[in-house]
């Protein structure tokens, strides 16, 4: 008999904007070919038929639990007495709590994706997985030296001791804990938690359009308020690009642009500010380069495993591609002061051919190493690996009663 898994995510698992929502899109598919899958799901934002359609199709059940922003926020202010992160608070509501305690009387693991969710089932006596995806404590600390916004710094500085007490918390009750960034697995310093990798559609391997319209655009392609994206972007146009030849473009390509980033284009017509687009891949892959100077964030970047994908030529700073590869294993560029990023830029420019190698390596090196079918053997093996433990534990405990 299949067992049943209850998976609990916040933010609805479609439309596919943000390396988040890709990756629990895909866990839903992989868990439901494995396991009977019930799925929660908790977001301010408001949801497609197409979302209720692929939770009915890949779900034994499923529900949707919305509520308005302003109740969110004001579920924040219980840090004042429960001293519980503030993105914990943000997310939990007692009828949720109430729901899952109900569908856990009939499940034999649970799921939490991501820290915010865990308060939900950590008192559970069940196997139990946190895919943190990412450590925000970590993250936190990071962002805290290098954010650029006052509101921002405030709310890392608070969040901070508070996020890192937490996980290391989360980290002793619940059984594995997965994450995409060996650097955050060194720092929270567990056992329990391990490396999983990301995955990329096996559709991007293939994908062969090109548009000479973008052949002189830099890109940069990701969730626009997303702070370690807006925080990348601004700091690319304040140190790098009016450095660069004139006939070379600037591209920001992705959903939810701020009004930060929408003002960029003020400053100068070769900068164009996309928004969603049904089929951004193609701008990648017609690109000069793809460009990730990410100066804060955590986990791994998304954007820069898509565009090499499709064959495209990267250039990222050292801090976001360290989960990914090595400089060594000439995947892409790494570039890290402002000098470093314009000479770069302004190389590939004066001798694209020579850059060829390396957007051959970067979709190999993808093939072989982020895709889903390699994340789904991970995570399956994960997930018996704890089914494992508990039936020995428990063998055990009924071997010490006789």
């Amino acid at each position: 008999m299949r067992k049943r898994v209850l998976l609990v995510i916040p933010r609805f698992p479609y439309p596919l904007i943000g390396g988040d929502r890709i990756k629990n899109h895909n866990l839903i598919k992989i868990l439901n070919k494995h396991y009977d899958l019930d799925v929660v799901t908790i977001s301010y934002e408001n949801y497609f038929a197409e979302t209720e359609r692929f939770l009915a199709e890949n779900t034994t059940s499923y529900r949707i639990f919305k509520y308005p922003i302003w109740k969110f926020y004001r579920n924040t202010l219980r840090a004042l007495i429960n001293f519980k992160p503030l993105q914990v608070n943000f997310f939990y509501f007692p009828e949720v709590k109430r729901y899952i305690d109900e569908r856990a009387k009939d499940v034999d693991l649970i799921i939490a994706c991501w820290v915010r969710t865990a308060e939900y089932v950590h008192d559970k006596n069940l196997p139990k997985i946190l895919d943190m995806a990412d450590s925000y404590a970590f993250n936190y600390k990071n962002s805290y030296k290098k954010a650029t916004s006052l509101f921002w710094k405030m709310i890392y500085l608070v969040e901070l001791p508070l996020l890192y007490r937490y996980e290391k918390k989360m980290l002793q009750i619940f059984d594995r804990a997965l994450l995409f960034n060996k650097r955050e697995i060194a720092f929270l310093n567990s056992p329990k938690a391990l490396w999983i990798p990301h995955g990329v559609n096996d559709a991007l391997l293939n994908y062969e359009t090109v548009d000479l319209r973008y052949s002189k655009y830099i890109s940069f392609f990701g969730k626009m308020d997303y702070r370690s994206n807006v925080e990348a972007v601004l700091w690319f146009v304040k140190n790098v690009f009016f450095h660069l030849p004139e006939d070379i473009k600037f591209q920001i390509i992705g959903a939810f642009p701020t009004k930060e980033i929408l003002n960029l284009q003020k400053l100068s017509s070769r900068i164009e500010v996309r928004g969603y687009v049904d089929d951004p891949y193609v701008m990648l892959k017609s690109s000069l380069c793809n460009i990730a100077p990410m100066q804060i964030g955590g986990g791994i970047q998304n954007k820069i495993l898509e565009a090499m994908a499709v064959g495209s030529l990267v250039v990222t700073s050292s801090f976001s591609a360290y989960p990914i590869a090595k400089q060594d294993d000439n995947v892409f560029i790494i570039a890290d002061s402002p000098i470093e990023w314009i000479n770069t830029i302004v190389d590939i420019y004066n001798n694209p051919q020579k850059y060829e190698q390396v957007r051959r390596n970067a979709r190999e090196y993808i093939k072989q190493n982020f895709t889903w079918e390699i994340f789904e053997k991970y995570y399956i093996n994960v997930i018996e690996e704890v089914f494992a433990e508990r039936t020995k534990f428990e063998k055990q405990l009924e071997y010490k009663s006789v």
